[in-house]
């Protein structure tokens, strides 16, 4: 698939850079009320889910040491500056992650994903919250996802100029292909998932290059 010339995709672009500005005055609110029906929460040091699949592997491979999950979390722990909090439903379904730049969570604020929906669409929304100063708080980007024809798409507006979208496609519901552009990159870069005998991901490849293997 072609990104960059892809009219649909232009065209999912351009509605979403329109619910920006409307979602971002209230972004404090929409937060609230995404975290009061949140049933769950769970902590790790570390990423150990994750809001859109393979994420800690593409584009780049974050890191390749798994997170820490933290069953009873003590002081220090939520001190740490890799305490990943992640809020769920009563499925175990993801619908938050939280992420703090500093201790010192009243001044620094901290970094929420959360999934939410526009007008019955779903969207990912990444915004930086103060919950002291709640008119601080601030929304940095909106992603739209969506299925269609046996891809799933993530189509993410960071306003003004910036944008990010990424194209699964399934095959017997795994990942068999992506695709991802941003416009900071030069070109589009295309990804091929393999997986072993217990359907565990076990290499992805772009092209003839190794990105990512599974070294258990």
């Amino acid at each position: 698939m072609d990104i960059c010339n892809n009219k649909e995709i232009e065209l999912k672009r351009s509605e979403l850079s329109k619910h920006f500005t409307g979602y971002s005055n209230d972004i404090y609110q929409h937060y609230i009320k995404l975290k009061s029906t949140i049933t769950n929460w769970s902590y790790s040091l570390g990423v150990t889910e994750d809001l859109m699949p393979f994420e800690e592997l593409i584009p780049s491979v974050i890191s390749t040491k798994k997170g820490k999950p933290l069953p009873k979390p003590s002081r220090v722990n939520f001190e740490s500056k890799n305490l990943v909090t992640y809020g769920m439903d009563l499925e175990g379904n993801v619908l938050l992650e939280s992420r703090k730049y500093n201790k010192d969570i009243a001044k620094f604020g901290e970094n929420i994903r959360y999934v939410d929906f526009i007008n019955g669409e779903k969207v990912i929304v990444n915004a930086h919250i103060y919950e002291s100063n709640p008119s601080s708080s601030r929304l940095t980007s909106l992603c739209h996802v969506y299925e269609k024809k046996g891809f799933v798409y993530y189509v993410s507006i960071t306003p003004p100029h910036n944008w990010y979208v990424r194209v699964d496609y399934m095959q017997d519901n795994k990942i068999e292909k992506i695709s991802t552009y941003a416009t900071s990159w030069y070109k589009q870069m295309d990804y091929s998932l393999y997986y072993d005998d217990s359907s565990m991901l076990s290499k992805i490849m772009i092209d003839e290059h190794l990105h990512w293997e599974n070294r258990k």
